[in-house]
């Protein structure tokens, strides 16, 4: 089994101020089919909410893809790290989304050559893993939405949901926040994501606040760059720091790991490395006994998350809802992987050339 041809196309989605904290308003997928010989095909992707996966898509096309050309995908592994030392200079926030890309498409083509789902393909440790809710809270929404959002997530059998914190200032985010505790009770999860929108003093001050209000973790507070202020931050607050959608590649987690800067890591395959790298990282969170929660993508990182001993949950955000046939399904707070081969996603095709851009 030969890899004979990479293909890329730019796809743009529009989007409104449902779909999170961010304030984005489209979102851009680089999509990546890798194709054998025997004209089996593995689709993988990466995005970005605020542009540049132009950078991305160039990569593959001129440098990543052509190297592929005549691969057996069971030599993936070595190729890899050659082509992540072939590029990092170059800066690791467009190189290794790219890498990530086709990393995930060349594990859906080794899984469905296999005829295995994923993550039975790379071990299963679990039949079904915890959700929580996070697509219905923006910053943009009034109280009263904010209630609504995460009571339907209860009612719809979710025992966790994720707000966001940071834009409002620290006394209305905390009266919002136990607007929701009031209004969802003691026993479901909360979680709160500043988007790295605060400074030390501020975090500081609304995790001893938030910590009133049984809150499980405080995603991202600082710039994610900013090791050294989690790690502060992380020695000062009852509540537990949560990190990982910025980060790329297993060096820059092990950092925080080292400096005990986060209790719970949230590593994002298509943009982290792919596949290979995200169960890297998995792997050091296990050493060091943190839990691991992906980012965004519950169709996919399911299928991680199920391979992985620390993964506790993955979250539902419907990032790519407009461009999937179909989503995952979750009862009563928890999801199955797909029982067919490869990752699972079943692209839209439609969607996808309806907004293919080039």
């Amino acid at each position: 089994m030969k890899i004979d041809n990479v293909a890329t196309r730019l796809v743009i989605v529009p989007f409104g101020a449902a779909r999170g904290g961010s304030g984005a308003t489209s979102l851009q997928v680089l999509h990546v089919t890798v194709r054998d010989v025997d004209g089996r095909t593995g689709t993988g992707f990466t995005y970005a909410l605020t542009g540049g996966v132009e950078g991305a898509r160039a990569i593959v096309d001129t440098t990543f893809g052509p190297r592929l050309t005549g691969l057996d995908p069971l030599d993936w592994d070595r190729v890899w790290h050659e082509l992540w030392a072939a590029t990092h200079r170059v800066g690791r926030g467009v190189a290794l989304p790219a890498l990530s890309a086709l990393d995930i498409a060349v594990w859906d083509l080794r899984a469905q050559t296999a005829g295995l789902p994923l993550f039975r393909l790379l071990g299963a440790q679990r039949d079904s893993v915890p959700v929580y809710g996070s697509g219905r809270a923006t910053h943009r929404m009034s109280d009263g939405e904010l209630v609504a959002g995460a009571l339907a997530y209860v009612e719809e059998g979710y025992r966790a949901v994720k707000l966001r914190a940071g834009a409002l200032g620290i006394e209305r985010d905390v009266r919002r926040v136990a607007a929701v505790r009031d209004a969802v009770g003691p026993d479901v999860r909360l979680m709160v994501d500043c988007n790295e929108r605060l400074d030390l003093a501020d975090a500081q001050r609304l995790a001893h606040r938030l910590d009133e209000l049984d809150v499980a973790w405080l995603e991202e507070p600082l710039p994610s760059g900013d090791v050294e202020g989690h790690a502060l931050l992380a020695a000062r607050s009852p509540v537990p720091i949560a990190v990982g959608e910025h980060l790329q590649g297993r060096f820059e987690f092990k950092q925080y790991l080292d400096r005990g800067a986060a209790a719970i890591l949230m590593p994002d395959a298509p943009l982290t490395g792919g596949v290979s790298e995200w169960l890297r990282i998995a792997t050091l969170a296990e050493a060091a006994s943190i839990p691991v929660t992906p980012h965004f993508l519950p169709e996919l990182h399911i299928q991680l998350a199920a391979a992985a001993k620390p993964a506790t949950y993955i979250e539902h955000f419907p990032l790519l809802d407009d461009l999937l046939a179909e989503t995952l399904t979750v009862s009563g707070g928890v999801a199955v992987p797909p029982d067919r081969p490869g990752h699972g996603l079943l692209w839209d095709q439609g969607a996808l050339d309806r907004y293919t851009s080039a």
